[in-house]
């Protein structure tokens, strides 16, 4: 990676300097499009480049991922999902308990006109995502690092696929094409798939990152290169002056800044409060299981529904990652769900090596009606957030980087955007 600058003077005096806290997707994107405008940038992050969320997603870039984890129904499937040795879903109920608000309203968002409005919201990110990274990354350092394929859904039987008619429908209204696939057509695309999933869908128009971490820290790289700067300290307190929010406090001091993006994730509800804003951010926790060394080929990004799982080819090996579990964000990993996301993999590639293996946990910053926010902060018109984009947050930063951009720079924006105020709530 590019040497880091630590941004104690300006190199350019008549340009606007903005101030980006959060070095993952959705700050690198809007680093470079702000870089791109004429800007002078500061990434300011505790953590080195794609080392948060950004590291350890599954590394999909969706276009069909538009339907939210709360759908109908989902309230009967909770006892089976908590009990299932295999289930995606784990949660600490005092945790629980504490956050009742936060989860009645979550579940509130589930009635069937919440989830057609919000995949509405959501495909303005989604639509075109493969298109998105592809314009971001060309001519950086994150180029070699996404690629345009085809994404599987994969079933165990064909009425597996019809229990979802309701997620599917939603998908084919916004225009999402697939096509089915046989068991002998899905076992020719992945021949290494064990025998007992026998119906798939093939869509088209999308892609994934090969390292996601390396490609958040190829566009930063470039960034770099071309000027900007990288201040590797945690951001602890935004000064506000009679004039707004001037300049914010970090582990290495004061940093003016005449644009604020707050794009922290998980983590940006604390700077955000202090704007006089509460904005109700919820780490859901997420845990991927990397296999290096398999023995098998693996073609495409699938989405195992099975399991609620999406298992990727990586660079460095096979990718499994998912999992939704609802604990405190200081609460250590634990090894039970590595451990499932495991014995699926041996479900799914049963003739796999899966012994060389790594584990990880991750938060994804969700909000209680599966939306993020994007916008500015009411009474401070030169802070802008870009945070909350819990599944899909790989899938979204480019198009929010570039969103977020045309808003710091007064561009006119074709999108309503209305659906991702921060005083919603």
């Amino acid at each position: 990676m590019a040497k880091a600058t630590i941004a104690r003077s300006r190199t350019n005096d008549r340009a606007l300097h903005a101030v980006v806290v959060g070095a993952g997707i959705v700050g690198a994107a809007t680093a470079l499009n702000l870089q791109r405008r004429g800007f002078e940038v500061t990434i300011v992050d505790a953590q080195p480049p794609g080392e948060g969320a950004s590291f350890g997603n599954a590394g999909i870039t969706a276009r069909c991922a538009i339907v939210p984890v709360p759908v109908p129904g989902i309230l009967k499937k909770f006892p089976s999902m908590l009990t299932d040795p295999m289930g995606p879903l784990s949660m600490d109920f005092l945790h629980v308990a504490r956050n009742a608000k936060w989860f009645i309203d979550y579940l509130r968002h589930g009635r069937a006109s919440e989830v057609e409005r919000i995949a509405s919201e959501l495909f303005k990110l989604t639509n075109g995502s493969i298109d998105d990274h592809l314009a971001l990354s060309r001519d950086t350092g994150g180029e070699s690092w996404v690629t345009e394929r085809d994404y599987l859904y994969i079933y165990p039987k064909r009425s597996d696929f019809e229990a979802e008619k309701f997620a599917w429908d939603i998908r084919r209204n916004h225009g999402i094409e697939w096509t089915e696939l046989t068991k002998a057509e899905l076992h020719q695309m992945e021949p290494d798939l064990a025998p007992g999933f026998n119906f798939g869908i093939r869509l088209p128009r999308h892609g994934f990152a090969l390292d996601p971490a390396k490609l958040v820290k190829g566009l930063v790289d470039t960034f770099l290169i071309r000027g900007g700067h990288l201040l590797l300290a945690k951001a602890h307190e935004i000064e506000i002056g009679e004039e707004g929010a001037r300049a914010i406090q970090t582990d290495s001091g004061r940093l003016a800044f005449d644009k604020l993006v707050i794009a922290a994730g998980a983590w940006s509800a604390t700077l955000v409060a202090q704007l006089g804003l509460k904005v109700p951010l919820m780490s859901e926790r997420g845990y991927h299981v990397q296999f290096h060394n398999t023995g098998i080929h693996h073609n495409h990004p699938m989405m195992v529904t099975s399991g609620k799982y999406v298992a990727t080819p990586m660079a460095d090996g096979l990718r499994l990652a998912g999992m939704v579990e609802f604990k405190p964000m200081s609460a250590p990993p634990d090894p039970k769900l590595t451990d499932r996301l495991k014995r699926h993999g041996r479900l799914l590639f049963p003739n796999a090596n899966l012994e060389d293996a790594e584990t990880w946990l991750g938060h994804r910053p969700s909000l209680p009606d599966s939306l993020p926010v994007i916008g500015t902060v009411p009474g401070h018109p030169n802070v802008f957030l870009a945070f909350g984009h819990q599944h899909i947050g790989l899938s979204t930063g480019p198009r929010t980087g570039r969103l977020i951009a045309q808003l710091v720079a007064g561009e006119r924006v074709n999108e309503d955007l209305s659906a991702f105020r921060a005083d919603r709530f």
